[in-house]
């Protein structure tokens, strides 16, 4: 199955898509989407640092037992938190422990800025499930 991620034109707003076969790969291109939208991660430097994000006990969206709406929210404003508390971008998202994610930082100096900083995820018209047989996600980003 194919995997990837784009921006959309959304008023004043960023909008991201993302897919994949498996909801982890799903969720870690929709975190590339997002730092994409501000970083070249084509200069970024290897990882020097990370985090470790629990993929369970997300509240769930739209009777998505897999953790739904709520996990991607929960995902990109834990992106968006590195930044804005730490300095740090996340440069790469893998599996973690637990089943989780590890994301792989870098500080935010050694990333070119090459858009808007995010400020927040909007809650509304968030989605992620699975759709004709792949995990697909979309979010709209405050910039």
């Amino acid at each position: 199955m194919s995997r990837g991620h784009r921006t959309v034109p959304h008023t004043a707003d960023i909008a991201l898509e993302a897919w994949a076969g498996a909801r982890e790969e799903c969720l870690a291109e929709a975190a590339r989407a997002l730092v994409e939208s501000f970083a070249d991660l084509g200069t970024a430097p290897a990882p020097d640092g990370g985090v470790d994000f629990s993929t369970t006990g997300h509240t769930a969206s739209g009777g998505d037992q897999e953790g739904g709406a709520g996990l991607l929210i929960a995902l990109l404003e834990e992106v968006i938190y590195q930044v804005e508390v730490h300095g740090r971008v996340v440069v790469d998202v893998r599996p973690g422990q637990d089943g989780g994610l590890r994301l792989a930082t870098v500080p935010a100096e050694a990333v070119e800025q090459v858009g808007a900083m995010p400020k927040a995820v909007t809650t509304h018209g968030v989605r992620f499930g699975r759709e004709d047989g792949e995990w697909r996600a979309r979010a709209v980003i405050d910039v």
